[in-house]
């Protein structure tokens, strides 16, 4: 068995259990919704026209992954959210597998608009942004709407107003585009946008195997969008020999070919695997103990989730009153209390997910240890002391009698 991509592939699924922390602080993504934007005699070709600017522009954001959504009337008509409240909306945003939800209305006031939007943070229930503001008519078209959108995306996430927007086109897709030596996506049929660039200058460099590297420096204004077409060349082909009479060619350098003894060749082979093995052990060994340890650690959480709902729970009791787990007769929850009650279960329900995730890893990761300890440590061994065996100088003496006396003759 060949261990090329078994220990790496191993290895990366250790490190992965041991910084999960740090693995997620760098992805930190949140699922963002844009409903549609509620309109009050406007035409609904500038909601329309809203609405997508700002779905394009949160797909744009780094830290932001746009869901599908869907209008704000249909929402509220579902949900019964007729005033919009924030524990409303947040249920429509869990069904909607979104983190935030960014809704609000247009309204016509004389012959300009006036905007509302709103920022909720699913999670929490609570509203975070907002903003009201005035759409001048000579602006509402769609460049206006574009340049309007960047800047109500800004206020709605705490971001300056004043970053830019830098878009990529290239002539060759799948290109890998770096900002500043990070990289932020890859080029395609349509030009790559990058939002949220601080004003300044900036170096930016798309690059391809197989493709000498683009490379430009720019400077990014306050809300300004810099279009960059960067073009790729191949490396040029190396020229063909000529045929023919020519100066002459230096000799080439000797090549000294050792050949290796198969018994010594077939023991690196060995030694090399055995030690694979024996190193994917105990990486997989410190894996299985750490998801252990975390799982233990997450029950720990739901239980202790559990205490922190015992005296919300209501039974009922004596005809219609409700009452608690000692028997004790209690008020219905409030709905502040409600609120707590759903935190804590949403809390309870992720650390049982997290622990069923580290019992499942671990158990993987030990059945793999079992496997790799008897590949390194038992079989390795047997696999040795058979070659041994087999290895070594070996004479055979034999003698005959002749005309001349007794000849001797050894066998190798």
């Amino acid at each position: 068995m060949r261990l090329h991509w078994l220990v790496p592939s191993l290895i990366a699924l250790a490190l992965g259990v041991l910084h999960p922390r740090s693995v997620r602080a760098q992805a930190e993504v949140s699922s963002t919704a844009v409903l549609g934007l509620e309109g009050i005699d406007v035409p609904a070709t500038l909601t329309d026209e809203m609405s997508d600017q700002l779905r394009q522009r949160v797909s744009a954001t780094r830290d932001l992954q746009l869901v599908s959504g869907k209008d704000l009337v249909e929402v509220k008509l579902v949900f019964a959210c007729a005033d919009e409240a924030a524990t409303c909306m947040a249920q429509a945003g869990k069904s909607l597998d979104a983190e935030r939800l960014i809704y609000g209305s247009v309204k016509k006031v004389g012959d300009d608009y006036a905007i509302w939007l709103k920022m909720l943070d699913v999670r929490r229930a609570k509203v975070d942004f907002w903003l009201t503001e005035t759409l001048p008519k000579r602006n509402a078209d769609v460049a206006g709407i574009k340049a309007a959108s960047a800047r109500w995306l800004a206020k709605l996430t705490g971001r300056p107003v004043d970053a830019g927007t830098i878009q990529v086109t290239s002539n060759v897709n799948g290109a890998v585009v770096s900002l500043d030596g990070v990289p932020v996506g890859a080029t395609g049929e349509q030009p790559l946008t990058i939002a949220d660039v601080a004003p300044g200058r900036h170096d930016l460099v798309v690059s391809k195997a197989g493709y000498a590297a683009g490379k430009q420096q720019f400077m990014v204004g306050a809300g300004q969008t810099v279009p960059v077409n960067l073009t790729l060349s191949p490396p040029p082909a190396t020229p063909p020999v000529a045929l023919g009479d020519g100066p002459p060619r230096p000799p080439a350098p000797a090549v000294e070919v050792v050949q290796r003894a198969p018994g010594l060749a077939a023991d690196a082979q060995s030694g090399g695997e055995q030690n694979g093995y024996r190193t994917g052990f105990w990486v997989t060994l410190a894996g299985g103990l750490i998801s252990a340890g975390a799982a233990v650690k997450f029950g720990l959480d739901v239980a202790d989730v559990n205490k922190k709902l015992d005296p919300y729970r209501r039974f009922p009791c004596m005809g219609n009153q409700l009452c608690d787990s000692k028997g004790v007769i209690r008020p219905a929850l409030t709905t502040a209390e409600k609120s707590k009650v759903s935190a804590l279960n949403d809390d309870g329900n992720r650390n049982q997910t997290l622990q069923w995730i580290c019992i499942g890893v671990g158990s993987v990761l030990g059945v793999t240890s079992g496997y790799l300890f008897y590949k390194g440590y038992i079989d390795s061994d047997e696999e040795h002391a058979h070659r041994e065996a087999r290895r070594g100088l070996r004479i055979f003496p034999t003698a005959a009698a002749s005309s001349g006396g007794i000849v001797a003759e050894f066998d190798f």
